[in-house]
């Protein structure tokens, strides 16, 4: 029912993930960061299908700065959450130089802010919004829920064995956890986690083992 690939782009390995349903072949792109064209390669080789969306969980450069080169090949249109955008990402394309990295073009403006408990489809894939605040502000995820198991693409929000960081600008320890208890940690303990960095992961592991909840 659904074909998800991994895409670990520029320096800090950001995952970026494109999530094709199955049965139609309609196709989103989960954080589109640096080495757009690394992107671009993957859907051609998977027959360039019809990319219903861009999706960014957060606003940080590394998420998003491919969004532009990705729209120009596809067309597909932008969604983010609102914060994100104003905090984050209508900047991101200067961040690169904190890094020693040339600027990006611009993030092009969103078509869409997402807020928790939007739902949208891809395909035959149906998709729930979820707000995961703390690493940054306006951080969501997105619950892949007709699945078995279901998937969560959960950006910097929680990683395996760890969660995102909360010594930068905007964010906050106490509000991530928070989230990561309601949120994620309420989901059924076989639900995969995809996060944007490393490796996939599992709700009952993370629940098991992860010293930071």
């Amino acid at each position: 029912m659904v074909h998800i690939e991994k895409l670990p782009l520029g320096v800090l390995q950001a995952n970026c993930y494109i999530v094709q349903c199955r049965t139609t072949r309609e196709t989103a792109v989960i954080d589109p960061g640096l080495e757009p064209e690394r992107i671009r390669e993957r859907l051609h080789a998977l027959g360039d299908p019809h990319v219903v969306a861009l999706l960014a969980t957060h606003g940080h450069f590394d998420h998003v700065v491919g969004v532009h080169a990705l729209q120009q090949y596809t067309h597909a249109p932008f969604w983010i959450a609102r914060d994100e955008w104003e905090l984050w990402a209508r900047h991101a394309h200067e961040h690169p130089i904190y890094l020693n990295l040339p600027p990006t073009e611009p993030v092009p403006s969103p078509d869409r802010f997402l807020r928790e408990g939007d739902q949208f489809t891809v395909g035959a894939l149906q998709f729930e919004v979820l707000a995961l605040r703390g690493h940054a502000p306006d951080h969501i995820g997105f619950l892949l829920k007709n699945t078995q198991p279901m998937h969560l693409f959960c950006g910097d929000a929680i990683f395996a064995g760890s969660v995102g960081r909360t010594d930068i600008p905007y964010a906050d320890f106490v509000t991530l956890r928070e989230h990561l208890h309601t949120r994620v940690l309420t989901l059924p303990n076989d639900t995969i986690l995809h996060p944007g960095h490393g490796p996939d992961t599992t709700v009952g592991v993370e629940k098991a083992t992860n010293p930071y909840l």
